[in-house]
């Protein structure tokens, strides 16, 4: 018998985690600071730890402020707000800022001199999805949505690409031509060049840009592909590898249990997955590792556990965590007290209590990222000369110019009459049909239902023919939906920071970042 599918929840995941709706679910009630914090991590050498970071900042050209933090690391009672994201390019959406300065402001807000708190950028060098990462989208000067494209070679872990100096020459040459050399093409122009330009590989250049931008706020940048770093997590590695199918096991049954509340597990594990991915040293491409029968399979080939321990030894980074395993790997690695997260990312850690508690490591608390959106001032502009809110418009933009349409020519005044006006009719009509015979209310109520559905429908397209008579209004809004909403999806999902580089300069957007609020939903007024 097929099961019929459980209905969505009204609210969102990110509200009824914040509700506390998954104490079950997560270690770290929602906010708990102290908690995080009072968490022991004796059975942390960070020795080994920050002797790794200090080889991989010192090859990036980090600072004296990655210096400190290196230092407050190395302290027994230290702590780390972490967060982390794919190696776009031009450091993909601009969400990866927001994840940037949510960890920063949180740590400096949790830091002293007896428990030190340092925020870290984890990078999945790891993954090996290209087509995620290869590529950023900006607004050129007549705000249009614009794709800069890379090539990178795919199947193994997109952190072993090399960083082609052309490809960085062709990407300088298209924000020259796509700003049409406007007040800050310059610096745009020298930040992509201190940073890439010499980098020996793809997630170097990332790691430079983050600290171009972060470094003197004190952000710490980490590769997991960094060899000294990916022995420190071996253990867990051959835990996994001893049984293979445990933790995919337990993230199913985490999600069968978040289905029977009614939210679908987006975590996704088939019966003969592993949570490790494999690359045979000297080359080759990142593959799932499975299991049958007691036997291992990397692309349906047989291999022996005896072969992939033999490829530990000669390469630590030849087996990687799935996403089912990466972050309790970063969290076995950092003292972590939080982990920033974004809210699918928050759904996938729905699941993985469980993978966290096999591996004897504490959850930390998981704290959302803050949602940031930049208003460029003709944005501005036009949000204020007609009154608009920009969630609103940034949620429904063409529901929210047929609804401004509708007030400006008096029909939202009309419709709200007439909805008064039926309201008011039918009830006196009920009142007395009631009286008179108590079988009818069903009909008039039914007859009440089916006018209102005509004034709504009504409504909605005088809405949109007034759209289509207004060139104007029509040119503004489009102007808002290529900020606000760009390809249709939300603008800090989409748009690089580079786009916002061009027109606003680096500085002033690093600073407004700077200044949020590490929760909550911010508009930076440009």
């Amino acid at each position: 018998m097929t099961q019929r599918p459980a209905r969505a929840p009204a609210t969102s995941f990110l509200d009824a985690y914040l509700a506390g709706a998954f104490a079950d679910v997560f270690a770290v009630p929602p906010g708990d600071l102290e908690t995080a914090l009072s968490v022991p991590r004796d059975d942390l050498d960070r020795a080994p730890l920050v002797s790794a970071l200090e080889r991989q900042h010192e090859a990036w050209g980090a600072g004296a402020a990655a210096t400190e933090s290196l230092r407050k690391l190395a302290h027994p009672n230290s702590r780390v707000v972490v967060t982390g994201q794919q190696i776009g390019w031009l450091l993909g959406p601009t969400f990866a800022l927001s994840k940037a300065v949510t960890a920063l402001l949180l740590a400096r807000r949790l830091d002293s001199e007896e428990r030190p708190v340092v925020p870290v950028f984890w990078m999945a060098t790891q993954d090996h999805d290209v087509d995620e990462m290869n590529h950023a989208w900006l607004l050129d000067r007549e705000e249009r949505l614009t794709r800069l494209e890379v090539e990178v070679k795919r199947g193994p872990a997109v952190g072993r690409a090399r960083l082609d100096p052309s490809e960085v020459q062709r990407t300088r040459m298209a924000l020259r031509r796509l700003d049409g050399d406007g007040p800050h093409a310059a610096e745009v122009d020298a930040l992509l060049a201190r940073a890439c330009e010499g980098a020996q590989g793809w997630s170097e250049g990332f790691a430079r840009l983050l600290l171009e931008l972060f470094g003197e706020a004190g952000l710490l940048v980490v590769d997991p592909l960094e060899p000294s770093l990916a022995l420190l997590g071996r253990d867990a590695l051959e835990r996994e590898l001893a049984d293979p199918g445990a933790s995919a096991a337990a993230i199913r049954e985490a999600g069968a249990s978040l289905a029977e509340r009614s939210w679908q597990p987006l975590l996704g594990r088939g019966e003969d997955a592993s949570n490790l991915f494999v690359e045979r040293p000297g080359g080759g491409s990142r593959t799932l590792l499975r299991h049958r029968a007691g036997a291992l399979y990397l692309g349906g080939e047989r291999v022996e556990l005896s072969t992939l321990r033999a490829y530990l030894d000669e390469d630590p980074t030849s087996v990687t965590p799935a996403a089912g395993l990466r972050p309790v790997i970063q969290d076995l690695l950092l003292p972590s007290a939080a982990f920033v997260v974004g809210p699918g990312e928050l759904r996938y850690l729905a699941q993985l209590r469980p993978v966290y508690q096999a591996h004897g490591v504490h959850m930390p608390l998981i704290w959302p990222r803050a949602s940031v959106t930049v208003l460029q001032p003709p944005v501005r502009r036009i949000l204020r000369r007609h009154g608009l809110d920009w969630r609103a418009v940034q949620a429904d933009p063409r529901h929210e110019e047929c609804e401004l349409q509708l007030r400006r020519h008096g029909y939202a005044d009309r419709a709200a009459a007439a909805f008064a006006s039926v309201e008011r009719e039918f009830t006196e009509l009920l009142e007395a049909t009631s009286a008179l015979d108590p079988t009818l209310e069903r009909a008039v109520r039914r007859g009440r239902y089916h006018l209102e559905r005509t004034v709504v429908t009504l409504r909605e397209k005088t809405g949109r023919a007034l759209v289509r008579q207004d060139a104007e209004v029509g040119a503004q809004f489009a102007r808002l939906r290529a900020h606000l909403r760009p390809n249709g999806g939300l603008q800090e999902r989409v748009l690089s920071p580079f786009s916002h580089f061009l027109t606003l300069g680096v500085e002033p957007v690093r600073d407004a970042f700077l200044r949020v609020d590490p929760a909550g939903d911010h508009a930076l007024e440009f």
